[in-house]
């Protein structure tokens, strides 16, 4: 559910990043850092700072933003402090069939650069006047997923579940689906949409759980359908959600 839309404060306009400043695969981390959230140039993030941030501008609970975040760091960081390059790491929370990010092919890092091919794909899975439903997402997880040599392991497949049902619960207007433009600017312009809501309830653990399963739900029934291969598990534990989310909602 979703507040009166959203009107960026003076104090934090929207500014790509420049040469040298470090971004993420996090569509939600970078829209913060590139509104001055966080450090605009990427780096040397404290805990929390990431916390408040998130809880500020996306309404999560304590306790989910909280998790979020000292996975980050604990996996990805330094000295309880972060650069939003390092989440990059392949196979650390970073995994390979992002929703807009390509795959990091045998390289220590996967790109952070949104790539046009895969956001234009992305973005042709949502209704043009009506936007992008849950179900549209689960359906491009799947596909991304049916694309690899090599199918996602247990931890990542869940990562990529749970970032799928934050991006919904984040950007999702009172109809239950995502308008294209929201979709094109979050994801594809790393910034806080211009038509966007703030959602109007605090987002919880349990809310990112409860939606996460119904995530592997749906794609449970679409590859039993399809016979695409075997359905994932539906106990999806929470605590194996990423930042890449928001956080991020990109993967």
């Amino acid at each position: 559910m979703s507040t009166s839309n959203w009107t960026c404060p003076p104090a934090h306009p929207f500014i790509p990043a420049t040469p040298g400043d470090r971004r993420s695969p996090c569509p939600a981390l970078n829209a913060l850092a590139n509104h001055g959230y966080l450090p605009r140039n990427g780096q040397n993030i404290g805990l929390w700072h990431l916390i408040r941030a998130v809880q500020e501008v996306y309404n999560l609970s304590f306790i989910l933003a909280a998790l979020l975040a000292l996975t980050g760091i604990l996996l990805c960081g330094r000295a309880f402090h972060l650069d939003l390059d390092a989440l990059a790491i392949h196979n650390k929370i970073e995994h390979d069939a992002s929703l807009v990010h390509a795959n990091a092919l045998g390289q220590q890092r996967a790109p952070t650069e949104v790539d046009p091919k895969l956001l234009k794909s992305f973005l042709s899975y949502a209704d043009p006047c009506r936007g992008m439903s849950l179900y549209d997402l689960a359906q491009v997880r799947i596909s991304r997923e049916a694309q690899l040599a090599r199918p996602l392991d247990f931890i990542h497949s869940q990562i990529g579940v749970g970032e799928a049902a934050l991006c919904w619960l984040l950007l999702k207007q009172d109809s239950g689906r995502i308008p294209s433009s929201t979709l094109l600017q979050w994801y594809g312009e790393e910034r806080l949409p211009d038509n966007w809501a703030r959602p109007r309830h605090i987002i919880g653990l349990l809310d990112a759980r409860t939606k996460a399963v119904e995530v592997a739900n749906i794609m449970n029934s679409l590859k039993k359908s399809t016979c695409r291969g075997p359905p994932l598990p539906s106990n999806f534990d929470v605590s194996f959600l990423g930042l890449r989310t928001i956080l991020d909602c990109d993967s």
